[in-house]
């Protein structure tokens, strides 16, 4: 049998450093590894991104991965509850006066033929799938987590309370905060 060298304390102090090192590293890299998350941002006011959007979130809970929604500027119209003006400054009001009141007022991107393209939209869908309503309630059922821009809010003149979903009012910081964590990562515009 061969004798068994015992490791000069210089050489222990080196390996022991280096094994640190490497722990300390595995470490980092475990907090920067993409979670079972999908991240969406709703930038597009227009119904039929709002119905992707909506139908990728529930395609992926259903999958069993968590999901949040980030919606920012004209996106935000798609989880209104409806036209609020009362209490508003008059720069909000005309704001609010032109975009969609709610998610069923949302124009398709293409084919809008002067109102008639959504309810084209609407007819064909019917008994096919989904309605986009019936998608974010879906969502909202599944526990989707949803954001709203802050910045959004205090420019276009929306208050905390106009939503159709639970949301979190939270900044750029926020949205990044999710989004990096997730595995996928969408921006709809």
């Amino acid at each position: 049998m061969s004798a068994v060298t015992p490791l000069d304390p210089t050489q222990q102090r080196c390996d022991d450093a280096r094994i640190a090192h490497l722990e300390q590293t595995v470490s980092e890299l475990r907090e920067r590894v993409p979670e079972d998350k999908v991240s969406i941002i709703l930038l597009s006011g227009e119904f039929d991104k709002a119905m992707a959007a909506f139908m990728m979130a529930n395609g992926a809970v259903a999958m069993g991965m968590e999901v949040s929604m980030f919606f920012t500027f004209w996106g935000c119209s798609a989880i209104k509850r409806g036209r609020k003006l009362r209490g508003k400054r008059l720069s909000h009001r005309l704001i609010n006066l032109m975009l969609p009141g709610s998610s069923r007022d949302l124009p398709p991107s293409k084919m809008a033929l002067g109102g008639l393209g959504r309810r084209f939209f609407n007819y064909m869908m019917r008994g096919e799938m989904a309605s986009l309503e019936e998608q974010i309630d879906i969502a909202r059922e599944s526990g989707v987590h949803f954001q709203i821009c802050a910045p959004s809010l205090g420019l276009m003149g929306f208050d905390a309370d106009e939503w159709v979903v639970p949301v979190e009012v939270c900044g750029v910081a926020g949205m990044y905060g999710t989004a990096l964590k997730a595995r996928t990562a969408y921006f709809i515009s």
